[in-house]
């Protein structure tokens, strides 16, 4: 059977045990398009929203990209704020990882051009703070460089004209940084951002 074959038949298991614990779950799942949470994370195949969350599906709208990096020349994320934020999403959450592939290609270098391109924001904050990871062992440095990613992309995002907008008028959004690791399987806060306020963790 190919990945494809594979692919379609395990949907149709899936689909066979929802209903079969759920006869409405799919009337349910489809009415769902409210949330009031908007995670923003990296690109990973190991961090599954919903379960580490322990919440149901149409409660997170989640957006990824490498290194969960902020920028307002990401067409695809200003895209994603403005609807969310439209949509009525009080609480934005920016979650870094362990064992990210984006802090490996910084700490170890990366080939790849675009990737560099890329992240040359989370390379600028590994080499200010160079000092600090001079000799330290290499989950020490990853989670250092991670967390410090985080703090500053909260700091990006709360300076977005779309987020200053809503602040003008709201309480919301409010941000928070989270970092998650893989290998505890708990969240920690890194940095939060209110209106009118900073603090980090």
């Amino acid at each position: 059977m190919t990945t494809k074959e594979i692919i379609l038949l395990e949907n149709k298991v899936w689909v066979k045990e929802k209903l079969a614990l759920d006869k409405d779950y799919f009337g349910r799942l489809s009415a769902l398009h409210l949330p009031r949470i908007l995670w923003i994370g990296s690109i990973d195949n190991l961090v599954p929203i919903r379960d580490i969350t322990n919440t149901e599906p149409g409660e997170i709208l989640a957006y990824r990209n490498i290194g969960n990096i902020i920028h307002e020349s990401d067409v695809s994320l200003m895209t994603m704020l403005e609807y969310a934020l439209e949509a009525g999403i009080q609480h934005i959450v920016v979650c870094g990882y362990s064992h990210c592939g984006s802090l490996s290609d910084v700490i170890n270098g990366t080939k790849k051009p675009m990737t560099r391109q890329w992240l040359s924001e989370l390379h600028s904050i590994f080499e200010q703070n160079s000092q600090w990871f001079e000799g330290k062992l290499y989950d020490e440095q990853e989670r250092k460089l991670c967390e410090l990613n985080v703090e500053r992309q909260i700091e990006n995002l709360s300076k977005l004209s779309i987020i200053r907008k809503f602040w003008k008028d709201s309480d919301y959004p409010k941000l928070y940084g989270w970092y998650f690791d893989l290998n505890t399987g708990l969240l920690s806060e890194v940095a939060t951002r209110e209106k009118n306020k900073l603090t980090d963790s």
